[in-house]
């Protein structure tokens, strides 16, 4: 009977991982991230899509609130099974305090996953910008929400959520994408208005995260969690992509030498002996290292 229990469980374990995309790095984790009933649905939906009418209503709507399910289409009829990219992604956001759980090594073997793929599906291209994301100052972001007629959301960070050990703020992420699959239409982000979202943005600013935007929102971001600017670093495409207008300058007679823009900068553009040293090369014109220069010895001109 063990044996034939063993068995039993090994051919779930394959067929929710099969079904699912699960990778090697969660593989002896899926009593971890799914219920016994939802591990029950992975392993008999086979269909490529299937009715909201096929389940109770209450399992098709945690589903998709939990990303175990995605819409086919804008109707909400019809839903097919997800995949763990998109399914970690919401989990880390919405359940971070479970995520803190694992170990350091589990963590890292799933961000590293979770980095490469995304990744490799970026553009391989060195000649073509995989994304339209932006680096802004903090008033261009500003500037940003506020030309913005559509409806802005906060969420978690899932950068930060999924590395985790920063400890830079994560509810930092603002969206405006509400679109089927969306974590708005999931019903995880928060509603929020301009003046939220700038003082968001603010605050991001007074503890050191860069600014990046694109069509679908804002981020503020670290050099050490964020996907961008990892991916930035394997790409070597810095100034390139994410875009960058600007890079940093410094005035000589104005530098006093305190040596806070060697801890603001996220990639090593300052160091400090008797002086401050710059190697601009690694420098993406954020300007964090400005709006807190108290000598106001650096400025940003364009690159």
């Amino acid at each position: 009977m063990l044996q034939k229990n063993s068995t039993k469980a090994l051919n779930r374990e394959e067929a929710v991982c099969r079904r699912f995309d699960v990778p090697d790095a969660a593989k002896n984790l899926l009593d971890f991230f799914f219920t016994e009933e939802e591990l029950r649905f992975l392993e008999a939906e086979t269909r490529e899509e299937f009715s909201r009418e096929d389940y109770e209503e209450t399992f098709i709507r945690e589903s998709y609130k939990k990303g175990i399910i995605s819409k086919v289409d804008e109707t909400g009829e019809k839903y097919c099974i997800s995949n763990f990219y998109n399914f970690l992604d919401v989990f880390v956001v919405t359940r971070k305090s479970e995520y803190d759980t694992l170990s350091l090594e589990q963590k890292k073997a799933l961000d590293d996953w979770y980095f490469d793929a995304y990744y490799n599906g970026l553009d391989s291209n060195p000649e073509v910008r995989p994304t339209q994301d932006m680096v802004l100052t903090l008033d261009e972001t500003l500037a940003f929400i506020d030309k913005q007629e559509r409806q802005i959301y906060l969420n978690n960070c899932d950068c930060k959520s999924l590395t985790g050990e920063c400890g830079l703020p994560i509810r930092t992420c603002l969206t405006y994408r509400d679109g089927i699959n969306s974590f708005t239409d999931r019903g995880i982000s928060e509603k929020i208005d301009k003046e939220q979202a700038k003082e968001i943005v603010r605050q991001a600013d007074k503890v050191g995260l860069m600014h990046t935007v694109n069509p679908g929102g804002i981020c503020n971001c670290c050099g050490d969690c964020c996907y961008l600017f990892r991916s930035q670093k394997r790409r070597d495409s810095v100034g390139f992509w994410p875009a960058s207008a600007y890079i940093v300058e410094i005035d000589r007679d104005k530098c006093i030498a305190c040596g806070l823009c060697t801890k603001r900068c996220h990639f090593d553009v300052f160091e400090k002996d008797e002086k401050i040293t710059m190697d601009v090369s690694k420098c993406v014109g954020c300007g964090i290292c400005v709006n807190a220069c108290p000598g106001k010895a650096l400025y940003l001109r364009e690159r």
